[in-house]
């Protein structure tokens, strides 16, 4: 309960007894106690309601000319108190603005972000920037989103977020990942298909930029998918995903995945000297319905063991190289986006490349999706780190491993394999995934080498 110092004060400024400065102070100090502002609100109420029977008495008295002294009597300071009631209420009214007289119309912190590439928007991209309503476009990376509602939403690219409130946004591309306290329960994420209400901890949404389509996951808590050209709501709890697409609500499902399409990229070029390599044939093991991809050759590290890990296999064909004009060798790889998995659960990740040596087991394509033949000897060749959030670009491995393995294999067929070092940090990380030679626009694995001139 308020002191009577407390009491005293308010009722000063309710009255209007107070000069600027001191108005200011007291006015200011409301801002973070909720009682004093219940309090404020009560009296002038009582004051209003005063006012009001005061003006009926006056009315009165100046038709009974008798009466008049009655209203004379009353205390000068509840009639000086009375006058300044409909100041009083004005001032309690315009409580909202005078927290707002600093015009930060800010709700947002951009709190830190990861390999981030940003593309033309009206909000600024700095580390530690306050962001009000517009457009945030990440073409690459993660970006941390602090809400002053407490929500946390992770930005993972290439994603298009539009700021509304501190309780609302909107997704039209890409993915975001929220985690929400109980301070912001019912958090809404608007999509050009549906609406995400939470009610829950932590989820995720992905738009599609060409459908509109709308995945939703739970990784912890409940959310509901609200449809944009209906009434009817889905409600999805822990370890359940949802797609609207098109018509279909779609209903809750366990699990979680959907696939992004992937952007051309520039042609390999090395120059003169050099003789480029495809591979022959290429595949990667590991299954999960629902999950595969003939175009992209998957890469995972998961929490668990079988056949949710991927690991890929190429296959080149050396047979027309002299082993005695190999100068330098070159693995690239071009990195593309799957779709599957969370980035924000995959930290900066280690790539190693191996030869596959002694008595390599015959294998060809058939083994996508299945298990490789036996367990043959590898020799590590390099290694490469793909940061967190980045899920395309190329990479590349040009260790002396790779020269002299190059060298020892020339005139034959060799294999590699290709394995994520990095383990996810929580179950539903990220899929990595990079061209395999059936891929329509992108470069296949390929090796290049620099042979000397005869």
């Amino acid at each position: 309960m308020l002191n009577e110092e407390r009491q005293r004060e308010l009722d000063r400024l309710l009255d209007g007894d107070f000069e600027d400065a001191d108005r200011l102070r007291v006015q200011a100090s409301l801002e973070d106690d909720q009682e004093a502002i219940d309090w404020l609100a009560d009296r002038a109420l009582m004051h209003a309601n005063l006012r009001r029977s005061i003006s009926r008495r006056a009315i009165e008295a100046e038709v009974a000319t008798a009466e008049r002294d009655t209203i004379v009597s009353f205390p000068r300071p509840l009639i000086r108190k009375g006058i300044a009631i409909a100041a009083g209420i004005v001032a309690l009214l315009a409580l909202p603005l005078w927290f707002q007289r600093s015009d930060d119309t800010t709700f947002v912190t951009l709190e830190q972000s990861r390999s981030a590439l940003w593309q033309s928007g009206d909000l600024p991209t700095a580390n530690g920037s306050r962001l009000g309503e517009g457009t945030l476009r990440l073409v690459q990376g993660l970006a941390t989103l602090h809400f002053d509602s407490g929500a946390e939403v992770i930005l993972e690219a290439p994603a298009t977020l539009i700021l509304t409130d501190e309780m609302n946004c909107e997704l039209t591309n890409g993915t975001a990942v929220s985690d929400i306290p109980d301070s912001a329960l019912g958090f809404r994420i608007k999509t050009p298909r549906a609406d995400v209400v939470d009610y829950g901890t932590r989820f995720a949404v992905s738009v599609h930029e060409g459908t509109g389509e709308t995945h939703t996951q739970v990784m912890e808590g409940k959310v509901q998918v609200e449809y944009a050209e209906s009434d009817r709501i889905v409600e999805l709890k822990t370890g359940q995903r949802n797609t609207v697409a098109g018509e279909s609500t779609g209903e809750a499902r366990d699990g979680a995945g959907w696939e992004h399409l992937t952007a051309p990229v520039m042609p390999l070029d090395f120059g003169p000297g050099w003789t480029l390599l495809e591979t022959v044939k290429d595949a990667y093991t590991g299954y999960v319905h629902g999950h595969n991809s003939a175009e992209l050759l998957c890469v995972k590290n998961a929490i668990q063991t079988g056949l949710i890990n991927r690991v890929p296999y190429l296959g080149f064909d050396l047979s027309h190289i002299d082993p005695q004009r190999v100068d330098e060798a070159e693995l690239s790889l071009t990195f593309s986006p799957t779709g599957w998995g969370l980035a924000s659960s995959v930290p900066d990740a280690t790539f190693s490349i191996f030869g596959l040596v002694g008595n390599v087991p015959e294998w060809d394509e058939s083994i996508l999706h299945g298990e490789f033949p036996g367990e043959p000897q590898v020799v590590h060749l390099g290694s490469f780190e793909v940061p967190q959030g980045v899920q395309k670009g190329r990479f590349q491995v040009d260790s002396k491993a790779l020269v002299q393995f190059v060298r020892d294999h020339a005139g034959t067929e060799i294999s590699l394999k290709v394995v994520r070092d990095t383990q996810e940090t929580e179950n539903g990380g990220l899929v990595h995934g990079f061209a395999s030679r059936r891929h329509p626009v992108l470069p296949a694995p390929t090796l290049a080498i620099r042979l000397a001139t005869e």
